[in-house]
């Protein structure tokens, strides 16, 4: 079976016997071949590989050698393994995802004889905490304290743009209207594409760092080790670990953070539900109320004034 184009980090396979190798391959290619995203299909070769060293030795070797063994109990003992490693809950049911599609696949092409995975079984609860948005005083603090031209660029495109880490770091110069005043992004999460407008601050910060890249630059934040490359999502976590440390922030605030803060700000200036979904990318309106809360402030002012409307009619309850 020939793959469609060369696989991404295709060395990773090596971890797996020759008859896995080919297993895992076709169905990389089967994901290229309906448009998932290239580090989608990254992704999964990473997630196969650490599930499988995560088993007990025994199953280990049974499965490294052919994954039509899997079994239920399998992945029961995994399971027992990455709660004792303190695996967060969305973590494990994010390997779990991935594992049930690669054996929906093999049971589809008589490689399995049945499905490994049982939802009701191995389905760990996950609970849905708020959305984090920076505090204020912990934005202003945060940016006061960063000097270099490209951190600032990079988590300016955060908050006031919506970025997704991955979608800064994928970030490439052509994609940039510098005369519109805005920037493309492509078959993001969900294959959704849209396009985001580009603030006064965001735009001054973009023109000023282009002017220090060569001609040829594509990623607008290049690796330091390797320009070719765009930097990478861990680098960009360590440089915010960074100046949360210099602001002295205790609040363990993360990059996805500024994105919270952005929709949250937009819709506290009045922008509609709508509205803040195209430029979040989200697919559905339902995403958007449940990943955008309001600030305690504007909560508290909508409640205030139902409340004075309220009161008039019911004066007499408390006589």
């Amino acid at each position: 079976m020939q793959c469609l184009q060369p696989l991404p980090h295709g060395q990773q396979l090596a971890f797996f016997s020759p008859h896995n190798q080919e297993l895992v391959a076709t169905y990389l290619t089967y994901l290229q071949a309906r448009q998932y995203a290239t580090s989608t299909v990254y992704n999964t070769i990473g997630t196969l590989k650490r599930f499988c060293e995560r088993l007990p030795a025994p199953r280990r070797a049974r499965i490294v050698d052919n994954f039509a063994q899997l079994t239920a109990d399998d992945v029961e003992a995994w399971l027992q393994v990455a709660h004792q490693e303190g695996l967060a809950p969305s973590t494990i049911n994010r390997f779990l995802t991935v594992l049930h599609h690669f054996c929906a696949f093999l049971y589809a092409h008589g490689q399995l004889a049945q499905q490994p995975i049982h939802w009701r079984r191995h389905h760990v609860m996950v609970p849905h905490p708020l959305p984090k948005p920076m505090a204020e005083a912990d934005l202003v603090r945060f940016f006061q304290v960063i000097d270099a031209l490209e951190d600032r660029t990079m988590f300016l495109l955060m908050l006031r743009c919506g970025l997704r880490v991955g979608e800064v770091r994928a970030l490439t110069w052509p994609v940039i209207d510098m005369e519109q005043g805005a920037l493309r992004i492509n078959t993001s999460k969900g294959q959704v594409d849209r396009v985001v407008y580009l603030s006064p601050d965001v735009a001054q910060a973009l023109r000023q760092w282009q002017r220090l890249q060569p001609p040829s630059a594509t990623y607008v934040f290049p690796s330091a080790l390797r320009p070719e490359r765009p930097v990478t999502v861990r680098t960009i976590q360590r440089h915010m670990r960074h100046y949360l440390r210099v602001a002295q922030i205790a609040t363990a605030y993360s990059p996805h953070c500024l994105r919270h803060t952005f929709a949250t700000q937009l819709l506290n200036a009045g922008a509609s539900l709508e509205v803040v979904k195209e430029l979040m990318g989200h697919r559905s309106i339902q995403m958007t109320l449940r990943y955008t809360q309001l600030y305690d402030t504007t909560k508290r002012q909508q409640y205030d004034r139902a409340m004075a409307q309220l009161a008039p009619r019911q004066a007499l309850l408390g006589r």
